[in-house]
């Protein structure tokens, strides 16, 4: 007997649900305990035999992060919808923007590490790659807070690295850890580590730091971070917080690009899932997991990969190149503010 058209849509979501979950974690147990049903009622909607309801296709959206209007609009590749975190002035929104952070990377680790990937496009310095270091992330928060979000109680403060949370760096460090284990591909351009170094520039000439020592610690620490970067794109392996391999695997690849890259973009791959992260007003970042424009996204990116240089592996003069006209642009940096 032919199907009817909402048996039809009903499998077609489930199969849409099947993607986004890791090889190994069964569909029942997950519906089951995410409708708070029984096995069998969740076996009764994954056949059809049931249908789910609005509230349910809801729960379910949220959960794996699918869109609805996605699924049901995917013949029209003119419409896309994207989800965000919005950030406000509230300094309170900083920790739930570090704390979805941390659970959307978590879930990638729950895929086998074959079948998992990211690729960043950056602009600016990967903000993963800040919270390998407690006095950085602790400059990076302060200043997303004070000069971008204006957030309460920041107007007249001075940077000093104890200021900020406890919570918040441990966070942060948390999310490094996580990363370091999932295999990247990160785009770098000649202005990528510029935005940290004006933003110190910026600081220091603005008399927003409590004192020269704690300038110096960050410059310090961006310091030890490229030279960590560095050392990562030769082995082709992510370091951890203690610069030993994250992982047995080779899980790091790094490329220079003449082409300048405009915005941060991100591309996550987990089994045959997909999702791609813009970014807009500087950090805030808009999810789509809209399989046109995920598609057409990883075609822009691996079409930028081909037009870049490879400078991780064997690509020791180009490394070298690039990291030395960073390191002369940070050594200017630090000598003006101890002159100062």
């Amino acid at each position: 007997m032919t199907k009817n058209l909402k048996e039809t849509a009903q499998l077609a979501f489930i199969e849409r649900i099947k993607e986004a979950l890791p090889k190994g974690i069964s569909l029942v147990d997950e519906l089951a305990d995410l409708l708070k049903v029984s096995n069998d009622s969740a076996y009764r909607r994954i056949r059809g035999e049931s249908q789910l309801t609005i509230e349910e296709i809801s729960v379910i959206c949220k959960h794996f992060k699918i869109s609805f209007d996605d699924f049901i609009n995917n013949a029209d590749n003119s419409f896309v919808s994207f989800s965000h975190h919005q950030l406000s002035s509230h300094v309170n929104t900083f920790k739930e923007y570090l704390t979805n952070m941390k659970k959307n990377i978590a879930i990638m680790l729950k895929f086998p590490e074959e079948d998992r990937q990211i690729i960043y496009a950056a602009e600016d310095i990967p903000v993963f790659q800040n919270f390998a270091h407690p006095h950085l992330t602790a400059f990076k928060i302060f200043y997303w807070n004070k000069s971008i979000l204006n957030a309460r109680g920041y107007e007249d403060k001075k940077f000093e690295t104890a200021h900020i949370d406890k919570e918040l760096l441990e966070i942060a460090a948390d999310i490094y850890a996580l990363y370091s284990k999932i295999s990247s591909i990160e785009i770098w351009s000649d202005d990528t580590a510029n935005s940290t170094l004006k933003q110190i520039e910026f600081y220091w000439d603005a008399g927003a730091f409590k004192s020269k020592h704690d300038a110096l610690l960050v410059c310090e620490e961006l310091h030890t971070m490229f030279a960590r970067i560095s050392k990562q794109a030769e082995l082709n392996i992510k370091l951890d917080a203690n610069n030993k391999p994250a992982t047995n695997q080779k899980n790091f690849e790094l490329y220079h690009s003449d082409v300048m890259i405009g915005n941060n973009c991100v591309m996550t791959e987990m089994g045959n899932s997909k999702g791609a992260y813009i970014s807009y007003h500087t950090f805030n970042v808009m999810l789509t997991t809209n399989i046109n424009f995920c598609n057409e996204t990883d075609l822009w990116l691996k079409n930028l990969i081909k037009k870049s240089n490879l400078i991780s592996g064997v690509a020791e003069k180009q490394r070298y190149r690039y990291f030395k006209h960073i390191d002369l642009m940070l050594k200017k940096l630090i000598e003006k503010i101890e002159k100062d």
